[in-house]
């Protein structure tokens, strides 16, 4: 059960950081399930999500931002994503999650047959439908996440070879900056690049390059003698900072006795 007295303390930005992460969805995803809704005007792009996520622009959710995401994910708790009430997940009927997930253009596109020995729990209509069968939410769950992991775009699936653990703690490392720093900041001043390479990691679009990975270690230690762990950043090991001066100089090689001419 969900702990609500924690929940009501965060802000409405982190927790449309957790549906993301439960949904095992991204910005642009949400996006396009919002524009779908609304006939396809492309009003909305990846920044028009990303901007309300704590781990993106952090800004407060408009009225009207918050009107679109009830419309276009009829399943949210709004309640939840304003105010920490319960949980992300309205108290819907067997009969409600059916009809959500079986007139949807997702759920028309599958085969209607299923395939043995499919590691995809939802690749079929029929699989779909047995995991609708009982109406519990851990089984809508899995549905959802099936659904949103992928868009209606060509090539969206998301990667499995993305390092979560990893992404998690380049963004740990942003939001532990003081003052912290927005993803635009941190990427454009602090690290000297393009807004996407940080957004993207942090949505789990991409691993971070191994320059990005270098550049981290020399531009976010504390100072000289307290520096980024690499085994904190690549394995969670240890701590994010850890105390490494620089060495010394060697003594320079004494000098060779000049040699006296007798004459």
């Amino acid at each position: 059960m969900e702990n609500t007295t924690t929940s009501r303390k965060q802000t409405a930005q982190v927790r449309l950081d957790e549906l993301i992460e439960a949904l095992n969805t991204t910005d642009p995803i949400l996006a396009i399930e919002i524009d779908i809704k609304f006939l396809k005007k492309n009003y909305y792009s990846k920044s028009g999500v990303s901007a309300f996520r704590a781990s993106g622009g952090n800004k407060v959710m408009t009225p009207k931002f918050l009107e679109d995401i009830e419309k276009a994910l009829p399943f949210l708790n709004m309640e939840w994503l304003m105010h920490g009430f319960g949980n992300w997940l309205n108290e819907w009927s067997p009969k409600q999650k059916t009809d959500y997930i079986t007139e949807s253009d997702w759920y028309k596109g599958k085969p209607t047959a299923a395939s043995a020995g499919a590691e995809d729990l939802c690749h079929s209509q029929k699989s779909i439908d047995q995991l609708l069968k009982n109406g519990t939410d851990a089984n809508f769950k899995i549905i959802l996440r099936s659904k949103f992991a992928t868009t209606y775009a060509t090539g969206s699936r998301l990667r499995s070879d993305i390092n979560k653990a990893l992404c998690k703690r380049v963004r740990e490392l942003r939001m532990s900056r003081n003052p912290k720093e927005s993803q635009g900041y941190f990427a454009e001043t602090t690290m000297g690049e393009n807004r996407s390479i940080i957004t993207n990691v942090e949505s789990f679009r991409q691993n971070p390059p191994i320059f990005f990975i270098k550049k981290l270690k020399e531009k976010c230690s504390v100072d000289l003698n307290n520096k980024l762990s690499y085994d904190w950043l690549l394995d969670g090991v240890g701590e994010m900072f850890i105390e490494q001066p620089n060495l010394p100089l060697p003594d320079m090689p004494a000098k060779k006795p000049t040699k006296v001419n007798k004459d």
